[in-house]
């Protein structure tokens, strides 16, 4: 049976979860914190590091801007699909306001830009207005997994 590591957005220890468990929302063996959030965390720099050095599972982080209407619009559908794809990848939000030097490092063309990272790099990038159905089958393309769709989400904005 395959192991994953996972990091404690709460503490920051680092987990081995059994593949097998990452769906029964496990808890960090120090801190007892939820390690598979239903919804995105919000990370600076440190814990942007802790998981992209450490995370086992692919990590998508948005980088969005509080003056960005177009995060704004797209917080939803991040969310929403952070809880499809629960157990599939984490799910980081990453203010590029708050945290310019590690949102310039990537040298960001667009706010909101979604990156997937894998082993440590950057695999793939999207950015600006992305719908729920095309987001939905970019990561389905780019984790290699397919997910069952809910209903669209409907903006608030």
């Amino acid at each position: 049976m395959s192991e994953q590591q996972l990091v404690c957005p709460n503490c920051l220890h680092l987990n081995t979860i059994h593949e097998s468990e990452l769906m029964q929302s496990p808890l960090c063996c120090d801190c007892e914190g939820e390690l598979l959030p239903h919804k995105p965390i919000e990370a600076d720099e440190k814990l942007f590091n802790q998981f992209i050095k450490h995370s086992t599972l692919p990590v998508i982080v948005d980088f969005w801007g509080p003056w960005s209407g177009i995060s704004h619009e797209m917080v939803g559908i991040f969310s929403s699909l952070a809880k499809i794809f629960k157990g599939d990848a984490i799910f980081l939000r990453v203010n590029s306001e708050e945290h310019q030097v590690l949102a310039n490092s990537f040298k960001l063309l667009d706010i909101p830009t979604f990156i997937l990272f894998t082993s440590s790099v950057e695999y793939h990038r999207i950015h600006g207005v992305v719908s729920e159905r095309e987001f939905h089958a970019w990561l389905e393309r780019y984790l290699r997994i397919k997910r069952k769709k809910i209903a669209p989400h409907s903006s608030s904005i």
